[in-house]
């Protein structure tokens, strides 16, 4: 029974936090419920707390509920479903705002629509309270992915980039996204040979394959 009452949940809240902005926009559709800058009302907070208690009850901590809500808002992300996937990761964070895994959400949502300066903020949030070496080496490709995108406006951030694919593939060098995304990173920043390495190595590694767009405009690049 309890689980049924936690099923309903997922319906109830997104009646009660379905508020609009001063800018127009769900507030729950914002990362954080906008806080600290959009005051949150004195009926929510009390929303955010009966939540909280059934939710509680339901799956035993604060902090095993913050995964579930995670993985819900991660089936919308995967479905493109974005403004119902932010939700979800809301609700992550209001469980509990020490897990990393609803602000490497909001950094995917922030990339979807294209706000790269807060992705990067959230993205960088997540790595600093990540404590699952597992999932750090995506993370961490992520990072990498995110700081080529700003490259192309600010040169220094390749580095980071490059530092970060490092990382990764020195946490899993098996992990065939992190050679994957590598390879696109080096390309941006004209190190074609180093590119290829990383080609050869994703592709060794079972990668998701390269588009054949992407290969010819290498091979072109390297003669």
């Amino acid at each position: 029974m309890k689980y049924v009452n936690v099923l309903l949940l997922f319906v109830l809240l997104g009646i009660i936090t379905g508020c609009v902005s001063s800018g127009g926009v769900r507030i729950d559709n914002i990362p954080m419920y906008g806080q600290p800058d959009i005051p949150r009302p004195a009926e929510l907070q009390q929303a955010d707390k009966n939540f909280i208690a059934s939710v509680v009850e339901g799956l035993g901590s604060r902090e095993e509920a913050s995964k579930v809500w995670w993985a819900q808002g991660e089936r919308f992300m995967n479905e493109g479903n974005f403004d119902y996937a932010m939700r979800r990761y809301n609700q992550s964070w209001l469980l509990n705002p020490e897990n990393y895994q609803p602000y490497w959400g909001f950094a995917r949502v922030s990339m979807e629509k294209g706000n790269l300066e807060e992705a990067i903020r959230f993205l960088e949030k997540a790595e600093s309270l990540i404590d699952d070496d597992f999932q750090k080496a995506a993370l961490l490709a992520d990072l990498g992915t995110i700081y080529t995108e700003k490259g192309a406006q600010v040169p220094s951030f390749f580095e980071r980039a490059n530092k970060k694919f490092e990382e990764s593939i020195n946490l899993d060098a098996s992990y065939p996204n992190s050679w994957r995304r590598w390879a696109f990173s080096l390309y941006e920043q004209k190190r074609y040979s180093e590119a290829r390495v990383k080609v050869q190595r994703a592709q060794e590694l079972g990668a998701k394959p390269f588009p054949e767009s992407f290969l010819s405009a290498l091979r072109k690049a390297e003669e």
